[in-house]
């Protein structure tokens, strides 16, 4: 399947942060997401993938117009230009909440080597197997039914250090439904954030991160050192960060982050 498509980088998607299965080989990536694998290779004109399914147009939001963001923003100021211009492929992924959650609990005070090593870990474990393309075998990220039985020190094993107890308590949660991943899409964003900031593992930058690549709230704007720097350097912010770029980004917040995550940490 061939779709074409403005402003989409399969690298600069891959490099901006927002998920951990996205495995770079010589000239295509090999996508692990809506329980099923896909290669995806770059096009000049969009991309080209080995499935036909349409729930891949949802997982990259082909149908949101890039342009539409980009011309809201252009000329609030030289940086956000230049960030903007550096990453104009990158677009927010539709991603599974739990997975989301899960996987961003590993993320805080980490690095990605190691991020994606641990969640590489715990599908490869605990996952169903779905493809082996080049000899290499890939597995599912594992389901809260899958991983209720998995122990704090069974996680710990899947190289998520101190995390291990978070994850346990986030599989219990909504194994035991004192959260539903689902009904909590009717809440506001700031509801939402409150929601997610009750599981253990989930503070607030986390829970940001989670309502954008998860559920898709654009007000969502993770602050983590990067996105400290930027605001401290180029918007003169260096405290009440929450303020400023709610009135300042909105309303496509998230994804005026993403340009400046990508741009900034470069």
């Amino acid at each position: 399947m061939i779709i074409k498509c403005d402003n989409l980088d399969i690298k600069q998607i891959a490099d901006s942060g927002q998920t951990f299965r996205w495995y770079e080989q010589e000239d295509y990536y090999v996508i692990v997401a809506n329980h099923q694998v896909v290669i995806m290779k770059q096009r000049s004109d969009g991309i080209e993938l080995d499935d036909e399914n349409p729930i891949w147009e949802h997982y990259l939001d082909i149908k949101r117009d890039y342009n539409v963001i980009m011309t809201h923003y252009k000329g609030k100021d030289d940086f956000l230009d230049a960030a903007i211009d550096y990453g104009s492929g990158i677009r927010i992924l539709n991603q599974d909440p739990f997975e989301t959650i899960l996987t961003f609990i590993i993320s805080a005070n980490n690095n990605i080597k190691r991020i994606t090593s641990s969640v590489l870990a715990l599908s490869n474990t605990y996952g169903t197997y779905l493809k082996t393309i080049d000899g290499i075998d890939y597995y599912d990220f594992p389901t809260p039914e899958q991983l209720k039985e998995v122990s704090v020190e069974a996680f710990r094993d899947c190289g998520v250090g101190y995390r291990d107890k978070y994850l346990y308590d986030c599989v219990q949660d909504v194994i035991n439904k004192n959260i539903n991943l689902q009904s909590i899409n009717s809440l506001s964003d700031s509801e939402l954030r409150l929601a997610l900031m009750r599981l253990k593992g989930v503070g607030e930058k986390v829970a940001n991160c989670i309502i954008l690549f998860a559920y898709g709230r654009y007000e969502g704007f993770p602050v983590d050192t990067w996105i400290k720097k930027v605001l401290n350097e180029q918007y003169g912010i260096d405290k009440d960060y929450n303020s400023f770029v709610e009135s300042y980004f909105k309303p496509y917040g998230g994804i005026a982050q993403q340009y400046l995550f990508f741009y900034g940490r470069r």
